[in-house]
């Protein structure tokens, strides 16, 4: 699958929220891989994101998952946190055509139905390796009430941006996302 680098940004948050905003997404602005905005989990007037294009202009970018899209579903991803599951991940959805990599892993976003999280038991998977040793957590479903560190993202860790795999999530049609049903 093509990685794709964007051209770093000065003022990331500042130069990509308006993209993400215009798509009907919800940029927000990250310190490392976090949000410290105040209720960024819920729906907040959209001049919120004018203020924060203003104070925050050079912090790094993310989207709050669950957001609704043009079809009725809603915006998600499957975080993947270890790089021995990034086939299964992409076998699983079909070779996706949209997904982001940071320091391991790969990230690959998703369209889901709402009606799946009445029954969503568990967000979070983790796993021993063949020999017993644990890997920890190796996979989390990224719905509503998180969000996704997206390029040009700086990785806190490893001081490098965020990368795309395949076309980038403000250039695919949501269409071609895979749809996580019931």
């Amino acid at each position: 699958m093509e990685v794709i680098m964007i051209k770093l940004a000065e003022n990331p948050y500042r130069t990509w929220a308006p993209t993400y905003r215009d798509l009907g997404l919800v940029p927000l602005p990250l310190k490392d891989k976090a949000c410290k905005e105040t209720g960024w989990q819920k729906d907040f007037p959209p001049e919120r994101i004018d203020e924060w294009i203003e104070r925050c202009p050079d912090y790094n970018i993310g989207l709050r998952m669950g957001t609704n899209l043009p079809d009725g579903t809603r915006l998600g991803a499957l975080d993947i946190d270890h790089d021995a599951y990034v086939d299964l991940g992409k076998a699983i959805l079909n070779d996706p055509q949209c997904g982001r990599i940071g320091k391991k892993g790969a990230v690959f976003f998703v369209r889901y139905q709402h009606s799946i999280m009445k029954n969503l038991k568990k967000k979070k998977f983790r796993v021993k390796g063949e020999h017993g040793e644990n890997y920890g957590q190796v996979l989390e479903l990224l719905f509503e009430g998180t969000l996704c560190v997206i390029p040009p993202s700086i990785h806190p860790e490893t001081e490098a941006p965020y990368r795309w795999i395949g076309t980038p999530l403000h250039e695919i049609n949501f269409n071609d996302l895979p749809l996580i049903g019931e």
